[in-house]
């Protein structure tokens, strides 16, 4: 089915049901934030949430020996090693670095969410839609509350096991894969919330070209498994820092 386009008459709800509703009215919330180009609020908040809940774990002992846990399995999956003057200095200065590249936490990043938005914009105009960066920014913005709402579930589990790695992620859905190898740290790096907010993306990106939005949905997964690919290769490489 094809997604209708955003209709200027359309009234932009309150901030509190624009984010209850991209979890449940994501078509009609997205609709009317794409007619009024409404990415500001949201944006903030989403961010302030998650810089709430990263901070309440990270000022966290837990926390911080989840973040130099974290580190080490990034060096050792990628086939490096971490000597005993290097483990001490990490936890003397937990690298704060790692918890926003592991977890699917980059894509949360404002850098990252205004290339997300640029890509989309240069997808959409391709096929002739007549829309704006604003209307764009405004479907990842809100869209960006699936990953906000990940981070909100997975602090208090991070905590609970002291752990960054997640339980929503497919490595952790596949047992048989060998856990601190690359495969693994990829797989890591998928989520399912994640999937939720290509889904999500997928539904602007319809409303906004009149196309389905599953076709736009096959693209984005494509596109996301290579990205998270090149992120896991990046980090491996880097050691997260």
């Amino acid at each position: 089915m094809t997604a209708r386009r955003a209709d200027a008459g359309d009234r932009l709800p309150a901030l509190p049901w624009r984010l209850t509703g991209m979890v449940v009215r994501p078509t009609p919330t997205l609709t009317a934030a794409i007619a009024h180009g409404a990415w500001a609020t949201v944006w903030l908040a989403g961010l302030l949430l998650w810089a709430g809940a990263a901070g309440a774990l990270l000022s966290t002992p837990v926390g911080q020996q989840a973040l130099v846990d974290e580190r080490v399995r990034i060096v050792e999956a990628f086939g490096g090693e971490v000597d005993d003057a290097t483990y001490e200095g990490w936890q003397a200065q937990p690298p704060v670095l790692t918890y926003l590249t592991s977890g699917g936490r980059v894509w949360l990043l404002p850098p990252v969410t205004l290339a997300v938005a640029l890509g989309l914009l240069a997808a959409a105009r391709r096929h002739g839609a007549p829309v704006s960066f604003r209307q764009v920014l405004a479907v990842v913005t809100h869209a960006n509350v699936a990953l906000v709402l990940q981070q909100l579930v997975a602090t208090p589990l991070h905590y609970g096991r002291e752990s960054l790695t997640g339980a929503s992620n497919v490595a952790a859905l596949v047992p048989m894969v060998e856990e601190g190898t690359a495969l693994a740290l990829w797989l890591g790096s998928i989520d399912l919330f994640g999937l939720w907010w290509l889904w999500l993306l997928a539904v602007g990106l319809g409303l906004v070209t009149a196309r389905p939005s599953r076709g736009w949905f096959v693209r984005l997964v494509a596109a996301y498994f290579v990205l998270a690919a090149v992120a896991a290769l990046v980090v491996g490489l880097t050691g997260g820092s």
